[in-house]
């Protein structure tokens, strides 16, 4: 079974600024982690498009440790035999958030993007939040093309985005004709062999479908 969650945002449980952060992605993590049908899953994180990538590893980490799992980070300066047989070998691929263009960059440059299809077709739990959710669509509303398992436009962080960019990822929907998926923090789109299932960790947020019928935008709201 082909299993993928994309996260459209949500706090992890951390310190910023001295001020210790909600823990708000908690009932998703739990289905990652379900999903994989194992009682102690191999947890591969992924955080090239993080500055901060060792920081957020130690968090993310702990999070996944507490749900049962064995947790690894992700190494892009390894050769790619030994990329593959980390990506291969695990159990649950979570990419991090961070900058899209330099991930996707760097996926490219380094076949990584090759490989993450290879997990996805085998079955190991795909997942990633913001950046890291963007990375399995056809494209975000700036047009940075992602791996496709997805063939929409996507947007996150949707409950923060203003007019403009609600407006510039309408727009990219029309012109790539293509269908528009939105999806508010604490909301993920969870596809099991391509069926569709929204998973919330806070019940006032959505995921948001829009298609163009006959020159008019049409809104789905779940």
């Amino acid at each position: 079974m082909k299993k993928l969650v994309c996260i459209g945002g949500g706090e992890i449980p951390r310190i910023k600024n001295g001020i210790q952060l909600p823990y708000e992605t908690k009932e998703i993590d739990e289905e990652i982690v379900k999903l994989s049908e194992k009682d102690n899953p191999k947890f591969l994180f992924i955080g090239i498009a993080s500055t901060n990538y060792l920081e957020y590893f130690s968090v993310i980490g702990k999070v996944y440790e507490n749900l049962g799992c064995s947790v690894s980070l992700f190494d892009p300066n390894k050769s790619y035999k030994e990329m593959r047989e980390d990506i291969l070998n695990t159990d649950i691929i979570y990419v991090g958030g961070g900058n899209t263009r330099y991930l996707l960059d760097v996926f490219r440059e380094k076949h990584i993007d090759e490989l993450l299809l290879e997990a996805y077709e085998k079955g190991i739990v795909c997942s990633g939040l913001s950046a890291g959710s963007y990375c399995w669509f056809k494209c975000n509303y700036d047009l940075i093309e992602g791996l496709g398992i997805v063939d929409a436009v996507h947007c996150v962080h949707y409950d923060q985005k203003d007019e403009e960019a609600k407006n510039k990822f309408f727009e990219e929907i029309k012109k790539q004709n293509k269908e528009g998926i939105a999806l508010d923090n604490c909301v993920a789109l969870e596809l099991v062999d391509g069926e569709r299932k929204i998973i919330k960790s806070n019940k006032d947020r959505h995921a948001y479908f829009y298609d163009y019928k006959d020159g008019e935008l049409v809104e789905k709201v779940l």
